[in-house]
């Protein structure tokens, strides 16, 4: 469920690669820099992607993701507001913030929540949506460029780019809107109200198990934890027999319950 509802932030990565250069290209002329802009996302992932993770390290990769996403759909605003190019580069700064913070994070939950045996399944299924989006945008992105920014304009026409950019940002903001609404379940998971999800319990310091593998949830002060508890069954050696005397019966060498 939170793979899904990150699905529409997602796509803010693609009108990155797709709907902002023909933006600037149309919007300031051919010799806009939009290479140097477009750059400026992965040097601040590579930057900041290991000082964030291990600054919030102890935080709740669910909080993270929820924050996170806020800040990467707020950002398409800065367009919204100013058709310029300072707007263009606070825009991919602002992104490439919100995307440090909760993307990592996202495969930190997802690795936690997966069945044991099963996490490399789940962290595939969680990539899914991002090339999921791939299409939709291709064709929202042809449609408003069309409309609000076309590449060339009759006489007396203009170019709409603000409304365009708007579209944009409230499909994005809807993902961490969603979140929020759904923050009590997934939060709480299948558990129900009473549990916490696993990322949330091992950022407490309690280990956690998984229901399908017969284990438990259980805090390292507990007392009544699996290592205080004996054996429910004897374990018995196997038998050593005499090498002289064949006929001579075996006997136990010792049992340990």
């Amino acid at each position: 469920l939170v793979v899904l509802l990150t699905l529409n932030v997602r796509m803010i990565f693609r009108h990155l690669d797709g709907t902002l250069p023909k933006y600037m290209i149309r919007e300031f002329g051919e010799n806009t820099p939009k290479g140097a802009v477009y750059s400026i996302n992965p040097a601040l992932i590579i930057i900041m992607v290991p000082i964030i993770t291990a600054a919030t390290s102890s935080v709740d990769p669910l909080v993270m993701i929820h924050y996170g996403t806020y800040v990467s759909a707020l950002s398409v605003f800065f367009l919204v507001l100013s058709t310029s190019l300072p707007a263009c580069i606070l825009f991919v700064i602002t992104l490439s913030i919100g995307e440090a913070i909760w993307s990592p994070r996202l495969y930190d939950y997802t690795t936690t929540v997966a069945p044991e045996g099963r996490e490399g399944t789940y962290m595939a299924l969680s990539s899914a949506p991002l090339f999921l989006a791939k299409l939709p945008v291709g064709l929202i992105s042809g449609v408003l460029l069309q409309r609000y920014c076309p590449e060339h304009l009759e006489e007396g026409e203009e170019r709409h780019s603000k409304t365009m950019w708007l579209i944009i940002g409230l499909m994005s903001i809807s993902s961490p809107l969603l979140i929020t609404f759904f923050w009590s379940y997934i939060s709480g998971g299948e558990r129900g109200a009473g549990h916490s999800n696993p990322a949330t319990r091992i950022s407490n310091g309690e280990r956690v198990m998984r229901d399908d593998d017969d284990m438990y949830f259980q805090n390292e002060d507990d007392n009544d934890s699996y290592q205080h508890r004996p054996l429910a069954t004897k374990l018995s050696l196997p038998r050593v027999r005499g090498g002289g005397d064949r006929s001579s019966s075996s006997s136990p060498v010792g049992t340990l319950t």
